[in-house]
């Protein structure tokens, strides 16, 4: 009786182990494109907050809408910050919105404040 392994297992284990490291492979893409996105994400709300505290350190800021571009990560971003009345007259509503680009067609971080008048 001869030992070893015949030609069919040896090409089902191959083709097990395949699968395996293909699921592996696709596993650390998604990881990667996830982590990508976080960090994408992580920068909007910094930009958002810097813009949020410029507002906030501003003196007579209007009613309307704001908007501006602002470098953070070697990467350019475009902001718009929307002030707006609240109940109280000594306060104004602060909503800032990061966008990646300037047709500001998907928002990647918003954030709403208050300021006192």
């Amino acid at each position: 009786m001869a030992k070893g392994f015949t030609l069919l297992e040896v090409l089902l284990a191959l083709l097990v182990m395949s699968i395996g490291f293909a699921a592996l492979v696709q596993s650390g893409q998604n990881n990667a494109l996830t982590l990508a996105q976080l960090q994408k994400s992580s920068a909007a709300h910094q930009v958002a907050d810097q813009v949020l505290m410029q507002m906030y350190q501003t003196t007579g800021l209007q009613s309307g809408t704001h908007q501006g571009q602002q470098t953070f990560e070697s990467n350019d971003w475009h902001w718009q910050a929307e002030v707006s009345a609240t109940n109280n007259p000594r306060i104004a509503k602060v909503l800032v919105t990061v966008y990646a680009n300037r047709t500001q067609d998907h928002a990647l971080a918003q954030l709403t404040g208050f300021k006192s008048q």
